[in-house]
């Protein structure tokens, strides 16, 4: 007789394969709406769209001229440190980012960097072409265009930023966008500075390029209006084809990014970032759903298992998994005296 309790009989791929049973999960290609409306799929988007301008946002440095990684006139070398907020307080995100203890290098060409973007001039009035074009696409999105300007401040942790945050500003807000089948609503779109691109992160070192900083560039918000995948991805088309309409922006790999927001009925809003290619939301977002959904559910089950949690003690055996043939069996030694499974 088994005993299920027993690692030697776990098997990883009938527990994965049972526990994808146990929660409901569908296929991507087998789901329909029903199954996204039985999990309360719920997602909304930031799409970002670099704009065709002359000039960087808040600098007179050439916006859309790329070196290679490796062509670059100097280097600064900078360590991001956590400082009291107004309150008096740390942010917990900062306290968590500078105990990494990571080294920022960003690497600079004479032609496409200046003062402003190593933080070491304040910046110059906002580029007025950018400006324009932003505002013309906030029309097409029937968006309320603001009666004001104000540049504020967006913090940036990871050191892609020199300053540490963005500087960003509203132009218009309570928009819609017409999809096939339903209209999605607008929060609204603002006007951006990009930030600079990554060459590696290894270690304790991440290096960065400041060529993409400061170029302009609109973030369009949506409401969290999207109820399957695939009406995320359209939605995403929408806005690329409404802003390219224009024949303002920029075109090309890195030139449109989109932040995908998504939950399930429970569930918490989780950011899936920096995503490059519209025919990657279906998937992205279907796979995010379920995980969230799966998750609620041995919520569920270990909170049925366990009935007081004040003694509930977690033990975590390690355990090497080692192919021993094409196929998906394992071979698995215990070792004596010891949670070490082989």
């Amino acid at each position: 007789m088994n005993d299920d309790n027993d690692p030697n009989n776990f098997n990883p791929r009938d527990n994965y394969e049972s526990t994808k049973q146990a929660v409901g999960y569908i296929s991507r290609k087998k789901a329909t709406q029903a199954d996204y409306d039985r999990v309360g799929f719920k997602s909304g988007l930031e799409v970002h769209q670099q704009l065709k301008t002359k000039k960087k946002l808040f600098c007179n440095c050439p916006a859309g001229l790329y070196n290679p990684k490796d062509e670059y006139d100097a280097e600064v070398i900078r360590h991001m440190r956590p400082t009291l907020s107004e309150l008096g307080e740390y942010d917990g995100t900062a306290l968590m980012e500078f105990k990494t203890r990571k080294q920022i290098i960003y690497r600079l060409k004479n032609e496409t960097a200046c003062t402003y973007d190593i933080d070491d001039t304040p910046p110059f009035p906002l580029n007025r072409e950018a400006l324009d074009i932003a505002l013309e696409i906030s029309l097409l999105c029937k968006l309320n265009v603001v009666g004001e300007v104000h540049i504020i401040r967006k913090q940036y942790l990871d050191g892609s930023i020199p300053t540490g945050f963005q500087r960003t500003a509203i132009l218009g807000i309570e928009g819609e966008i017409q999809l096939k089948n339903k209209k999605v609503r607008l929060i609204q779109l603002s006007i951006e500075e990009d930030s600079c691109r990554e060459i590696s992160d290894i270690g304790h070192v991440r290096i960065y390029q400041t060529d993409r900083l400061g170029i302009p560039l609109i973030e369009t918000v949506t409401y969290p209006d999207f109820s399957s995948p695939d009406e995320v991805r359209e939605g995403a088309e929408y806005i690329r084809f409404l802003n390219r309409s224009t024949g303002r922006v920029n075109v090309g790999i890195g030139s449109g990014r989109e932040d995908v927001n998504v939950s399930c009925r429970g569930g918490s809003r989780v950011e899936i970032k920096g995503v490059s290619h519209n025919k990657w939301i279906p998937e992205l977002t279907h796979n995010e759903v379920f995980r969230q959904w799966a998750l609620l559910k041995i919520c569920a089950l270990l909170e049925k298992k366990v009935k007081n949690k004040s003694t509930w003690k977690i033990q975590s055996p390690l355990i090497c998994l080692g192919w021993i043939s094409p196929g998906l069996r394992y071979k698995r030694q215990k070792i004596k005296n010891s949670n070490l499974l082989l």
